[in-house]
């Protein structure tokens, strides 16, 4: 059974890395469609085959199973990414009909088609008519799960990717439910909240705007981890100066700056990290035009990454939109006069055109 498991979770990887080579045409993808279909027969209980996650488990036919390897990983991986929780194939399934579900799930863009014999599930934030109680609702969890994860980091103890993934397809999936971005970013309700509720806003906001320009849930996904772990290096500053109410001391600011080294430092250390979080966690406090901390030699031309860029007007918005111990929040128009003021210099100016124009958008349309 588990060597079966692993050869048809295999031929299906396989599969997918061919489809996206070169296309669902291949003959080598209706080929390993085919192997996997073979496999299957071995595997059906009572004539169907069911793969689940549940948490940080894997649920075969009901049963959880032992092991892992590397193409189990990348396939769970792919499945939290796509929002899938569960895959159910009955007996009779053709390798044509695999080949076209493979195809799907290769392009990392949800299942849209209906199949005779696969069926698959897709998590969903379940809002309620209103809307806006359920989403603050979700949210308000999600910061909780948000903090969770993060008062386990340490030098010395891995992160929850599985509870970060499921986490941001949570963001995603609500922000598909929730148009107004106003409405599905979070309060803060106390100093001590401060940084997972932010952390929690600065992905939802990256997402936002990543999605407004057009890229593929997969890239989505890293992105929201990205803007969820931009701060990690905070978890490594002193708590009496990240909480600290009154002014900093020149001394106590500088060990605050240190906090995207600390960040990018700890993630280098990780395995499955996307390349685009430990790069938003080192960059998030440099500039668009290369100013800003910390100090780096670019060559001329080079500028933060585009994940970077994002994660940085995400920031710059989340922060002046709260509380802090001081200063008052500013208000929305004050905030798009900064933001337009800053363009050019401290961010992309195309893309904080685009997300004014994005935010704008949304208000409008439901106001």
């Amino acid at each position: 059974m588990k060597n079966g498991v692993f050869a048809f979770i295999a031929d299906v990887m396989t599969a997918m890395s061919n489809c996206s080579l070169y296309g669902k045409g291949h003959p080598a993808v209706l080929h390993l469609s085919e192997k996997a279909r073979d496999v299957l027969e071995d595997l059906y209980n009572e004539g169907r085959f069911t793969i689940s996650l549940l948490g940080d488990s894997v649920i075969i036919n009901e049963s959880p199973f032992p092991g892992r390897n590397l193409h189990m990983h990348a396939f769970i991986k792919k499945l939290r990414r796509s929002g899938i929780d569960k895959i159910a194939v009955t007996k009779g399934v053709t390798a044509a009909e695999l080949k076209e579900f493979i195809s799907e799930l290769a392009a990392s863009k949800g299942i849209s088609g209906t199949y005779p014999h696969i069926v698959s599930g897709i998590i969903e934030v379940k809002l309620g008519d209103g809307g806006g109680a359920d989403v603050s609702a979700v949210m308000s969890e999600n910061v909780g799960r948000v903090k969770e994860v993060f008062q386990g980091v340490s030098r010395f103890k891995q992160l929850d990717m599985v509870g970060l993934e499921d986490i941001v397809v949570s963001f995603i999936s609500t922000l598909r439910r929730e148009q107004n971005i106003l409405k599905v970013i979070s309060p803060v309700k106390s100093y001590s909240e401060y940084t997972y509720a932010h952390n929690t806003n600065v992905a939802v906001l990256s997402i936002f705007q990543a999605e407004s320009l057009g890229f593929k849930d997969d890239v989505l996904h890293d992105i929201g981890l990205a803007g969820l772990l931009h701060d990690v290096g905070k978890m490594f500053v002193a708590k009496e100066v990240l909480e600290k109410k009154d002014k900093l001391t020149g001394s106590e600011w500088e060990e605050m700056r240190k906090h995207p080294v600390y960040g990018a430092r700890y993630l280098a250390t990780l395995p499955d990290i996307p390349k685009y979080a430990l790069v938003a966690a080192y960059e998030h406090h440099m500039k668009f035009n290369n100013s800003g901390y910390p100090e780096t030699t670019r060559r001329s031309g080079d500028r933060q990454h585009i994940i970077s860029q994002l994660n940085s007007i995400s920031d710059f918005f989340d922060a002046l939109r709260t509380d802090r111990p001081y200063r008052k929040s500013v208000e929305l128009p004050s905030i798009i006069g900064l933001l337009t003021e800053s363009s050019g210099r401290d961010f992309n100016p195309h893309l904080v055109k685009n997300f004014l124009r994005s935010v704008k958008g949304v208000t409008t349309a439901l106001s």
